[in-house]
């Protein structure tokens, strides 16, 4: 009965979001139009006469929708972890996110990405179309420089691509939140929305620069640019505050670029938090009105951040480390019993002694379900910061001294999906390289905690994987020990591995690998007190009660404040004062909303940490010493790639009617070339065909 009421519950949940979420966009969609507006004007003119006055109604129609739809999701998803039940995609919804387009300048595009993306496009263009057929209809000369119809008309052309800035501003930081993530009430990982990010960005860059350029040019025809730019109005639109926000906006874009990013991350680490000042910015050039469109994005993610803050404030201590052949590190830390994760989560490390500043996300490697107190991470040096990481433990392992204590760790996280969907498919396919098997190892780990509880799902797991030299297999470290002994859950595990740089006559067996592998030497840094475990985050309660308190603190501040320093008389009075009061006020009820948000958080935090946690049973590994009949022989290639497509192609001519999840983790092209075969396999059999391919692309380089 409390199964049936709660799946009540999130049906429920599920609409009432739909509905929220739809009134938000016809609200958005209907704002350039000329009916939205003079039913605006008359709303903002009764809401004068109101306790709430014409900041409140612009926060109550604009910013609670969003909050209030982060407030439900966060709800539905407590509910959805309650109910704890594995879900089947239907067959529509498991298509459109399959790769439509493999290859393109943005990366891999799914059937839904490319529906969305479709679908924001034509807002844009039936927004600034809206914009400026309205403007077209009554231009009105400018009454700082005199300027003709034709340069009108070029300067209304300007002016609405910063509508288009705007309308992404509004969705910008959403995808980046990652404790509060929105995306994972659609199933989307922190990892795989950052491209949403950089795909908004750009599009901000380019409607920003299109913005200034052509308003800067109308000035300069009438020699007027230094003027202009440089002038802070008491009212109204602040030019140089504009100017400015678009350079930090091109100081933040250009350090951003790869090429950039890679060679020095550091670098782009601290330009990007000028997010603060272009907001600033942003607002006393938009001014009060316009940015309460994008407002509710800046609560959230200031939320985000706070508990970011509070749960990477104290440090932990490694409780191991191993050093493996491939330049790689395993380190093992300890985490409180009560907190669970799902395979594929990531967790975000900082360690003082390299580098104050410089957060990290690496792959867990372990599973809650097999370990209670203690996860895994596999760190590969392919950097300045993993190089001084790999040389300290190694300098560790060398030393003779045994007086190396309390290797201080910082972490944040895990982050990952709410429920992860290996579960529901017939079989898994697998398919890595290099550094890209570490969230694979996870999943290995979890299918082998389930112990023979997986019932008919996951028939067959095959992991295909890909590195360079021999020495990288033991990037498998983490699973060899479950490897070896062959439980009867991962019987049906089968390694087809490829070493593309190895020699002939360096062949050896699987096996032998594996248990060279799983000898090697551990560094023991201490046992972990209590006290050093990894915080488990905040639950969605928690979120959710944390995000409706500040949205109302907010309200609340907002109109308290503007009762005592601004005339609520009339309209006319209200242009009389200057802008920047009704600017400073909405940044002094953002502080003192998230000031109140910070010290709830900062209770829940001591209170959860004065909380002993339930002494839990420890999960034993037992293994069947029952030995499978048909278990696949491991497999080793020397000097040759995967052919991938052959490969899928012999899968489905095995797997027969099934459902089968295809994962990937490693370089661009592995990821194209599945994609391919995903996009051309569904155009060729379509519906017609038996064996149902999902591909899943998992992509970790942030």
């Amino acid at each position: 009965m409390k199964m049936v009421s709660k799946s009540i519950q999130i049906t429920f949940l599920k609409i009432l979001i739909g509905l929220i979420l739809g009134a938000w966009c016809c609200v958005w969609i209907l704002k350039p139009t000329q009916l939205w507006k003079k039913s605006w004007h008359k709303a903002e003119d009764w809401a004068d006469s109101t306790f709430t006055g014409e900041s409140g109604i612009n926060v109550l129609v604009f910013c609670f929708p969003l909050l209030a739809v982060a407030v439900l999701g966060y709800i539905y998803l407590h509910l959805y972890a309650k109910e704890g039940r594995i879900r089947k995609k239907a067959y529509f919804i498991g298509k459109f996110s399959n790769p439509i387009i493999p290859r393109s300048p943005m990366g891999i595009i799914s059937g839904c990405e490319l529906m969305a993306s479709a679908l924001f496009i034509m807002f844009l263009a039936w927004t600034y179309y809206s914009n400026v057929a309205s403007d077209f209809k009554k231009l009105t000369p400018s009454k700082s420089i005199p300027l003709n119809r034709r340069q009108l008309k070029v300067m209304s052309l300007g002016v609405r691509f910063g509508s288009l800035s705007e309308a992404c501003l509004a969705l910008l930081l959403i995808p980046v939140l990652r404790g509060m993530a929105l995306f994972n009430i659609c199933g989307i990982q922190f990892e795989a929305s950052i491209r949403y990010h950089i795909w908004i960005g750009n599009a901000i860059m380019f409607f920003s620069v299109l913005h200034g350029t052509i308003i800067m040019c109308v000035w300069g025809s009438k020699h007027s640019l230094w003027m202009e730019i440089t002038r802070w109005q008491r009212t109204g639109r602040v030019y140089l505050a504009g100017a400015i926000t678009l350079g930090i906006l091109v100081i933040i874009w250009i350090t951003s670029l790869p090429q950039l990013r890679r060679k020095n991350f550091q670098f782009f680490y601290l330009t990007h938090h000028f997010y603060a000042l272009f907001l600033i910015f942003f607002l006393l050039h938009a001014g009060a009105g316009h940015f309460y469109l994008v407002f509710s994005g800046v609560l959230l993610f200031a939320l985000d951040k706070i508990l970011r803050v509070i749960q990477s404030r104290r440090t932990t201590c490694l409780i191991s480390a191993r050093i493996l052949p491939c330049e790689a590190v395993e380190l093992t830390l300890p985490k409180d019993p009560c907190m669970q994760y799902n395979p594929t989560s990531t967790l975000f490390v900082k360690i003082p002694s390299i580098s104050n500043f410089q957060w990290h996300p690496f792959s867990i490697t372990s599973s809650s379900n097999m370990e209670d107190d203690r996860l895994s991470l596999l760190i590969k040096c392919q950097g300045s910061w993993t190089n001084s990481l790999y040389h300290k433990l190694k300098s560790i392992g060398d030393s003779t001294s045994d007086d190396v204590k309390n290797f201080a760790v910082a972490v944040e996280g895990p982050y990952g999906p709410m429920n992860f969907p290996y579960h529901r498919y017939d079989s898994l396919i697998l398919i890595a390289g290099g550094s890209g098997i570490t969230p694979f190892l996870s999943i290995l780990q979890d299918v082998a905690s389930r112990n023979g509880r997986m019932n008919n799902y996951c028939k067959k797991v095959q992991l295909i994987y890909a590195v360079r030299k021999t020495q990288d297999l033991s990037m498998l470290t983490p699973i060899s020990s479950v490897l070896l002994k062959e439980p009867a859950d991962l019987g049906r595990v089968q390694l087809r591995l490829f070493v593309t740089k190895g020699k002939e006559g360096s062949r050896t067996s699987v096996e032998e690998l594996l248990l060279e592998v799983s000898q090697l030497k551990t560094i023991n840094l201490g046992e972990g007190s209590s006290s050093d475990r990894v915080p488990r985050p905040e639950s969605s309660l928690s979120k959710a009660t944390i995000t409706g308190l500040a949205s109302i603190v907010f309200l609340v501040a907002l109109v308290c404040l503007t009762h005592v320093f601004v005339h609520q008389s009339k309209r006319n009075s209200l242009n009389k004062t200057p802008s920047w009061i009704s600017d400073l006020l909405i940044i002094c009820s953002f502080i003192i909303a998230t000031s109140c948000s910070t010290t709830m958080v900062t209770i829940l935090y001591m209170w959860k940490k004065t909380t002993k946690p339930s002494d839990k049973n420890s999960r034993s590994f037992s293994m069947n010493s029952e030995r499978i009949q048909d278990v696949p022989k491991h497999e080793i290639s020397y000097g040759q790639r995967p052919n991938l497509t052959e490969m899928l192609l012999e899968h489905i001519r095995e797997a027969g009617e099934s459902k089968v999840g295809v994962f990937v983790c490693g370089p661009d092209s592995m990821h194209e070339s599945v994609a391919s075969f995903c996009t051309k396999y569904y155009q060729k059999s379509g519906r017609k065909s038996k064996c149902l391919y999902e591909f899943h692309s998992i992509n970790f380089s942030l």
